[in-house]
């Protein structure tokens, strides 16, 4: 998938490259209300990866280009598989290990412990373990609110991205980390197309969009109020349904092949979601995925109304 990066290839190994970011004390925002640490009890901190789950790709990582980041009166250095690592975190605010080490560093996990070893010294990135009764641990990743703040700064987005850190929503967690893998498989099938992803919205900020304009139309007439919020809804690449919004789980906006801007919407249906919720969901058009056993229940949920539910890999 395309994406940001700070690779220098040209420079030699030892290399370093200094990027001065923004001293300027950053301002709190409406994304600071969903941030935190989440101290479930499910969760305690823990070491990241693990070489049994992918195979370590025979290349040296001993020696290499660092981009040093200077922030306030600390400098940190950084590869760019770390800042391509960091920016995935950021946009998607809870990732597993395992999908980072095969979607960003390719299979090679030696590579991807030694990079967040060392954002974890630095203090940008906060792992945790996250059990579960019928399946194994989970080992997941989140910015820290330094990481977020440097990434925002370093990494040059643009285009409105927004990022996040911090846990948040525990028990929801098992769930939010399948979002990453979730928009993997989007990607890919645009990719196949000829297209590219540009942005990546979660519901947080899409549920933010919707309330800012339901509070900016409080003074109007009913009718008026109503008239603004379906605007914001349209704007905003939601449907109605008499006053029921529904919320993906991720919006993804990206280039065709013939250079248009679309979006999709995409869901990740789980155990907790009734008959009402899955056909609701179907008819609002969003792109559906379930693992195997949810997507079986969905399926018979939706009947032959030729909604599809992809099946996500495991």
């Amino acid at each position: 998938m395309a994406r940001s990066s700070t690779r220098d290839p040209g420079r030699a190994n030892s290399a370093e490259r200094g990027v001065t970011i923004d001293q300027t004390p950053r301002q709190s925002s409406d994304e600071d209300r969903f941030a935190g640490h989440g101290r479930g009890g499910n969760l305690s901190t823990d070491l990241i990866g693990d070489k049994r789950q992918f195979p370590s790709a025979s290349r040296s990582i001993a020696q290499e280009s660092r981009t040093r980041y200077q922030d306030r009166d600390r400098t940190y250095s950084l590869r760019s598989t770390a800042m391509e690592s960091m920016i995935d975190i950021g946009r998607f605010r809870t990732v597993d290990t395992s999908d980072l080490a095969r979607f960003v560093y390719r299979g090679d996990v030696a590579r991807m412990m030694q990079d967040h070893r060392n954002l974890r010294e630095q203090g940008l990135i906060e792992p945790k373990t996250l059990f579960r009764t019928h399946n194994s641990a989970r080992k997941l990743v989140t910015l820290t609110e330094l990481g977020r703040r440097i990434v925002t700064k370093a990494a040059g987005l643009g285009d409105g991205q927004r990022l996040y850190h911090g846990f948040v929503r525990p028990k929801e967690l098992d769930h939010d980390a399948d979002l990453y893998k979730v928009y993997q498989e989007a990607v890919r099938q645009i990719q196949e197309n000829g297209g590219r992803p540009l942005r990546v919205r979660l519901d947080f900020e899409l549920k933010e969009a919707i309330s800012r304009a339901k509070e900016s139309s409080k003074a109007f007439p009913y009718e008026k109020r109503t008239t603004l919020l379906a605007a914001a809804v349209r704007r905003n690449g939601l449907t109605m349904e008499g006053t029921t919004i529904r919320f993906p789980d991720i919006q993804l906006e990206y280039e065709t092949r013939d250079g248009n801007i679309e979006r999709e919407n995409l869901e990740l249906l789980s155990r907790s979601y009734g008959p009402e919720r899955i056909r609701g969901k179907a008819g609002s058009g969003f792109r559906m995925y379930a693992h195997a056993r949810e997507a079986n229940r969905a399926l018979r949920t939706l009947g032959d109304s030729g909604h599809v539910v992809e099946v996500l890999s495991a």
